[in-house]
């Protein structure tokens, strides 16, 4: 075989691999890890299952490459946001950060979906980690005395989480911007903005 047939088979299979992960995201985030088929996910991916299995032997090791993946994702956004605080009104900055945070939490939410209901087949370690990185940011940027960083993060994370979710199943009654706008005041006052 030529090393040009040979590229073309293995840039074919690592789009094979992404149109199956990206298939597997969905229907693990609407189906969680027990209901989700194999058959599902192949229908969705355009492969068969044969292929599924050729590429990931079981159900267990696709969604653990699904983890894999999007975390690796999911960080490098996660970083970007988190840059070096500048010189802008840190009012200003906060709203930047909150406003910043429920896009990537938006455009990642199948996968910070399944982190939350497969909790018992996530490693605590990876929300761990987004709560204490978002802590630490923002106790070096927005210091203050006798002030838990880490229940900050969490809130501001589940906050974002319950209003994406709420975006996301359609609820016509509930409105984003009120919220969003009444939590930044009220957490920029908090941090004493």
């Amino acid at each position: 075989m030529r090393k040009k047939e040979k590229d073309r088979i293995v840039i074919m299979s690592a789009e094979t691999e992404q149109k199956i992960l990206d298939a597997a995201l969905h229907v693990f985030s609407k189906n969680g890890y027990v209901g989700a088929r194999t058959r599902m996910i192949a229908k969705e991916s355009g492969f068969t299952e044969m292929t599924l299995f050729r590429k990931f032997e079981t159900k267990e090791n696709l969604f653990n490459q699904v983890l894999i993946t999007n975390r690796e994702r999911l960080v490098k956004d996660f970083d970007s946001l988190l840059a070096p605080y500048d010189a802008e009104d840190p009012k200003v900055h906060f709203k930047t950060l909150i406003m910043n945070l429920m896009n990537m939490m938006d455009k990642n939410f199948e996968f910070v979906n399944i982190i939350i209901y497969e909790r018992e087949r996530v490693s605590h370690s990876v929300t761990k980690r987004f709560v204490a990185h978002l802590a630490q940011y923002l106790e070096k940027t927005f210091p203050r005395p006798n002030l838990d960083y880490s229940m900050l993060s969490f809130t501001i994370l589940s906050f974002l989480f319950f209003i994406i979710f709420n975006k996301k199943i359609g609820d016509n009654s509930f409105k984003v911007e009120g919220p969003v706008e009444e939590f930044i005041k009220y957490h920029s006052h908090c941090l004493r903005l």
